[in-house]
């Protein structure tokens, strides 16, 4: 795989994945040596923000729409440093920051999806979307940002209430899975992007 055969939005899922490289090994880390990572958790949750809101902005072809995600990145930029400031403190998981981070990249890989069953330069050339590569990166960040978002809007409440363990191991167990089938998904799209630049 050479990284030149892939288009822009390629690119920016490729950083996507050194940053998630990074942000589980960094995260692992700290938490072995102070137990505490969270300080380090939302600020890499936003750097991954930016490159998926980047992402979208590439391959999302209506130009208000594209205007309208740099607007939202910057209020919710805004917003996520109040969190981690202000609102729950960059020792906690920063819950609602977090969760309206998910929300938007839930809502633009819907759009994404949208944009694609409707695209009539798709139908003229004959192309099927499974053939795109970015058609598989957004299942992949689609499925994912599914099985997180729920772990977003709950985590803070499920590590400090009194009840089953169970539930927090379930909701943990779904965001692991959903990461899993991201990744092959995304590795799907890059094959993709080697057989349609080809």
């Amino acid at each position: 795989m050479k990284f030149k055969i892939l288009d822009k939005g390629g690119r920016w899922i490729f950083y996507y994945l050194i940053s998630s490289a990074v942000f589980a090994s960094g995260s692992h880390l700290i938490a072995h040596v102070s137990r505490n990572n969270m300080w380090f958790f939302s600020p890499m949750s936003l750097i991954q923000f930016l490159i998926l809101t980047i992402f979208f902005h590439h391959v999302i072809k209506n130009q208000l729409l594209k205007k309208i995600i740099l607007i939202v990145f910057g209020l919710v930029t805004c917003f996520a440093i109040t969190d981690y400031f202000f609102l729950e403190g960059p020792m906690a998981y920063n819950s609602y920051a977090l969760s309206v981070e998910n929300l938007f990249l839930l809502l633009y890989s819907v759009i994404y999806f949208w944009e694609l069953m409707r695209d009539e330069d798709l139908v003229k050339q004959s192309i099927f979307v499974n053939y795109l590569p970015s058609f598989w990166y957004n299942s992949g960040l689609f499925i994912f940002h599914c099985s997180n978002f729920m772990l977003s809007l709950a985590y803070n409440f499920l590590q400090h209430a009194h009840f089953d363990r169970g539930i927090q191991n379930a909701t943990l167990s779904i965001t692991f899975i959903g990461g899993f089938a991201e990744v092959v998904l995304i590795y799907i799209g890059l094959l993709k992007a080697q057989k349609f630049r080809s």
